[in-house]
């Protein structure tokens, strides 16, 4: 009899171990979060996990997810594609972690992707965009549209809904910077408008003068930028110094309060594309936009927004699959199914991606409101 309960306990011993291997066994669901968390371009990662963990405390409050309290363990990867692989292998080897959020560059995704393969980590990101991810991998997702798809969108938005004929293009100099111009000035030329400059500069770039002024003798109908908010700002505050008055385009890099904050009254009606608007008239939006109010106090932006739906992404995709392990949401986001969110349904294609409408944003009294033309 003794010796039955020893190799009892020595089995279920053993099944603990195994299943903690696997992640999510132990007595809290554990989330990894990877993300540029410091330096100038800290606020799409921050932004991020704001957005998740409001959705861990209202789903810790609710129960956890399996009936398992959630908690979130964030990395910064400090903006560097080295950093990529080196995250990805401690998240790997935490064998409390179930999965994987986060995400501000693909550069930094890329190379992270293949030591996920290895330990078949499920990762859901929300901010990398690059078409180079998609199909990468069977365990690399996202809820966030990608350059080519945004780009294009941005492009016939410009031609068809604004009218442009004419448009300078700049652009930062990486992934993310040559995908969405090239798809941008493709669709825009498909469109019939003509693209008269494009340029490159890199990030951290601070004197645009030379370049606005080859743009300010070409006279385009309007400007498109292909980057992020500091240098948004910086081209916006430059090319209304030259006198430049044509309306200025961005990108969803554009999508952060800190836009306004840097660039003032220079990047009053600037329009740039979306996943979110706090403003729409829905509940579960109201919901979601007055709970991160109450614990941020300020307002929620897509960032916050798509990485809130991620985190209710995995607990369904839990809940589906009947586990909190890694094989277990793997399995489980291959079976979500038009997923409601603050930012729209969600599913999953085979490459990995994720469709949806995007929203056009205008600076408007010094906030981010609706553009009045929409498509």
């Amino acid at each position: 009899m003794r010796l039955i309960s020893r190799l009892g306990v020595l089995l279920v011993g053993a099944a603990v171990v195994a299943a903690a291997c696997q992640g999510g066994g132990g007595q809290k669901f554990t989330i990894g979060f990877g993300g540029t968390l410091t330096g100038e371009f800290a606020a799409f990662a921050t932004n991020m996990q704001k957005g998740a963990q409001l959705a861990i405390d209202e789903i810790n409050a609710a129960g956890g997810i399996n009936g398992v309290q959630v908690e979130m363990i964030s990395v910064d990867d400090r903006g560097e594609p080295k950093e990529g692989p080196v995250v990805a292998q401690q998240f790997c080897d935490n064998k409390a972690v179930s999965v994987v959020l986060g995400y501000s560059f693909s550069s930094v995704a890329l190379p992270a992707v293949p030591i996920y393969d290895q330990c078949q980590m499920p990762v859901l990101a929300s901010a990398v965009t690059s078409p180079k991810l998609s199909g990468s991998s069977k365990y690399f997702h996202r809820n966030v549209p990608t350059d080519a798809y945004q780009g294009a969108q941005m492009g016939e938005y410009a031609a068809k809904i604004l009218g442009l004929k004419q448009i300078a293009s700049l652009h930062q100099v990486d992934d993310y910077g040559n995908g969405v111009t090239e798809a941008f000035e493709n669709a825009f030329k498909g469109a019939g408008g003509e693209i008269v400059s494009s340029d490159g500069y890199q990030l951290g770039t601070k004197d645009f003068l030379p370049i606005l002024t080859n743009v300010q003798q070409k006279n385009p109908d309007g400007i498109f930028i292909g980057g992020f908010y500091p240098e948004d700002a910086k081209i916006a505050q430059q090319a209304r110094g030259l006198g430049m008055q044509q309306p200025i385009l961005g990108t969803d890099g554009a999508a952060n309060p800190e836009l306004i904050q840097l660039g003032g009254d220079a990047v009053e009606g600037l329009v740039f594309y979306a996943t979110f608007d706090p403003t729409i008239d829905l509940p579960a939006v109201k919901k979601f936009v007055d709970a991160y109010k109450a614990k941020f106090n300020e307002e929620p932006n897509s960032w916050a927004a798509l990485a809130y739906d991620a985190v209710y992404t995995v607990k369904k995709a839990a809940e589906l699959a009947g586990g909190n392990s890694r094989d277990k949401i793997q399995t489980g986001l291959g079976m979500v199914k038009d997923l409601p969110g603050v930012t729209g349904t969600t599913t999953f294609d085979q490459s990995g991606d994720r469709a949806m409408k995007l929203l056009f944003i205008a600076v408007k009294d010094g906030k981010f409101a609706l553009a009045e033309k929409q498509p």
